[in-house]
C-alpha cells in the first residue's frame, strides 16, 4: 500500500507539443550563448527580453544549442518531459542560486509530467541543473522527478525542489567526474507503485564519485537516501553524504553494497509514529546493511527514530553478508524507540565504535549482538533503558568477545563493560551539528577529517 504525498497546488494542463518550432530562435549562434525559455512569452516576466523558446525541450533540441550554452527558464509551469542529451549545458530555473532548503521561495519554474523514466532525464556529461521545482502529477502514479544516467557523470544538481514524485532523484553516475547533489529540498516523494519509490534519492544502477551535501529531506515513507542491493546494481563507490537534514522521513539513509561510503554531520529527526498502520513499523534512522565495505559514519546527530538510531546489520536484499571495515565515530543518538547504536553484524574485528554518545533511548544505548568481536572505546551511554549490552557470546545474556575500553554507562550487561560516570553529566545539546559558515556548502574534500 502506498500513501499519497501532499496535494498539489494546481492541476496539470495539456502537454506542450515538442514538435513545435522554436519561437524567435536565432540560428548560427556561437556556443556560450544564453537562451531564454518562457511559457507565456511575456518579456516583462523574465530577463527583459522576448523568449527564444516556449519549452525547455525545444531549447535543448535546437541544432545550434551546444556545449557551453546556458538555458534560462522563466517562472511558469512547463508540462513536458525534459531529456538533456547534449553535454556541457547549464539549465537554470527562476530560482537558480537560491537555496531550496530555505523557506519562502516564490516565482518558481515548475516542471511536471507523467513519464515512468523520469520527468527530467540527464543523459550526457557535465550538465548543471539549478533552481527549479520538479513536481509530480496529483492523484497519479508517478515516476522519478529526475533520472541521471549511470553512463555519464559530472552532474551538478542544486537548488531544486523535488515534491510528490514517485522518487525524487533516481541517481546514477559513471564516476569519470564528480557528481554533486546540493542544497535541494526533497518533500514526500511517495507517489509511486513499484520498486524504488517513496525515497528522496534512490540508486540501483551504479553510482560513483557522488557528493550529496546540504540537502533537506522531509516526509518520505521509505528513505531520504536509499542505495539498493539489487541484481541490476552497478558499482556504488566513493559516496559522500554530509550536512544534510532529514525531518519526518521513515528512515534517513539506507545503504547496501557500497565501497568507500562517508556519512558526516547529518541531522536526523526520523518519524516515530505513523497514523497509517501499514507504515507504523519500526525502522532505523541510519541503516548500514550487507555488502558495504570501507564505511565511516561520523559526527551525525540522530534525535529520534521509530526503531534503532544507527544500525549495522548483515541483512541484505540479496541475502545476508556482513559489512566490512566500518567505523562509527563521535555520533550522538537519542530518543530511539529501540536501540541507540546497534552492531548486530558478526563482522569480527572489522568494526570500531569510538567516541559515540547514546542518551535516552528506550531499550539499549549501545548494543553489540551475538558473534561480534570488535573494539569499543570512549563511548558514553546514559539514561537509556539499559546503557550498554554485549551479547557477543551468543547465549543471549552476556559476552566478552568484544573489547570495551573507557566506556561510561550507569547500567551494563555484563557489568564490566561500562563504568558509571563521575560527577554530573550535562544534558545533550546541539553543538554537534555545526553550520558550514564561511564554506561553500556544495564543495567537500574527498578525505573528510574525522
Amino acid at each position: 500500500m502506498k500513501r499519497r504525498g501532499a496535494v498539489l497546488l494546481f492541476a496539470v494542463v495539456a502537454a506542450v507539443g515538442l514538435c513545435l518550432g522554436p519561437a524567435g530562435a536565432v540560428s548560427h549562434r556561437h556556443h556560450g550563448d544564453v537562451l531564454v525559455v518562457d511559457d507565456d512569452h511575456d518579456p516583462a516576466s523574465c530577463h527583459g527580453r522576448h523568449a527564444d523558446f516556449p519549452s525547455i525541450q525545444q531549447a535543448i533540441n535546437h541544432p545550434d544549442t551546444g556545449a557551453g550554452d546556458t538555458i534560462l527558464v522563466c517562472p511558469g509551469e512547463y508540462t513536458e518531459t525534459v531529456q538533456v542529451t547534449k553535454a556541457h549545458l547549464t539549465i537554470k530555473g527562476a530560482k537558480a542560486g537560491h537555496d531550496a532548503t530555505r523557506r519562502g521561495r516564490r516565482g518558481e519554474s515548475v516542471v511536471t509530467h507523467l513519464d515512468p523514466k523520469g520527468t527530467v532525464q540527464l543523459l550526457a556529461d557535465d550538465i548543471r541543473w539549478d533552481g527549479f521545482t520538479i513536481q509530480g502529477v496529483a492523484n497519479k502514479v508517478n515516476g522519478p522527478g529526475m533520472y541521471t544516467s549511470p553512463d555519464h557523470s559530472g552532474y551538478d544538481i542544486r537548488d531544486t525542489i523535488f515534491e510528490d514524485n514517485g522518487t525524487g532523484l533516481y541517481l546514477g553516475s559513471s564516476g569519470d567526474q564528480t557528481t554533486i547533489v546540493c542544497r535541494n529540498l526533497f518533500i514526500a516523494n511517495n507517489e509511486f507503485e513499484g520498486t524504488g519509490g517513496a525515497n528522496g534519492i534512490y540508486s540501483d544502477e551504479g553510482a560513483r564519485d557522488v557528493s550529496i551535501l546540504s540537502n533537506r529531506f522531509e516526509g518520505h515513507n521509505g528513505s531520504g537516501i536509499f542505495f539498493a542491493d539489487s541484481m541490476s546494481s552497478g558499482h556504488q563507490q566513493d559516496i559522500r553524504v554530509g550536512w544534510n537534514r532529514s525531518i519526518d522521513d521513515k528512515t534517513f539513509a539506507t545503504f547496501f553494497a557500497t565501497v568507500q561510503l562517508r556519512m558526516h554531520r547529518n541531522l536526523v529527526r526520523a518519524r516515530v509514529f505513523d497514523p497509517n498502520p501499514v507504515l507504523n513499523k519500526p525502522a532505523s534512522a541510519i541503516f548500514i546493511g550487507a555488502r558495504n565495505d570501507d564505511v565511516v559514519v561520523s559526527r551525525n546527530r540522530v534525535q529520534s527514530a521509530s526503531g534503532d538510531g544507527i544500525d549495522v546489520s548483515a541483512t541484505g536484499q540479496l541475502g545476508p553478508a556482513s559489512p566490512t571495515n566500518l567505523a562509527l565515530l563521535k555520533n550522538w543518538v537519542e530518543h530511539a524507540q529501540k536501540l541507540g547504536i546497534s552492531v548486530s553484524a558478526p563482522g569480527q574485528q572489522h568494526y570500531e565504535v569510538r567516541g559515540n554518545r547514546a542518551f535516552n533511548n528506550t531499550k539499549v544505548g549501545i548494543h553489540l549482538g551475538p558473534g561480534t568481536d570488535d573494539v569499543l572505546l570512549g563511548n558514553k551511554a546514559l539514561r537509556n533503558g539499559l546503557d550498554c549490552q554485549d551479547q557477543s557470546r551468543g547465549d543471549g545474556t552476556a559476552g566478552t568477545d568484544n573489547t570495551w575500553k573507557k566506556n561510561l554507562g550507569d547500567s551494563a550487561r555484563p557489568a564490566a563493560i561500562g563504568s558509571p560516570p563521575t560527577g554530573t553529566e550535562p544534558p545533550p545539546h546541539h553543538r554537534h551539528h555545526k553550520s558550514r559558515k564561511h564554506r561553500d556548502p556544495c564543495k567537500c574534500t574527498r578525505n573528510w577529517r574525522f
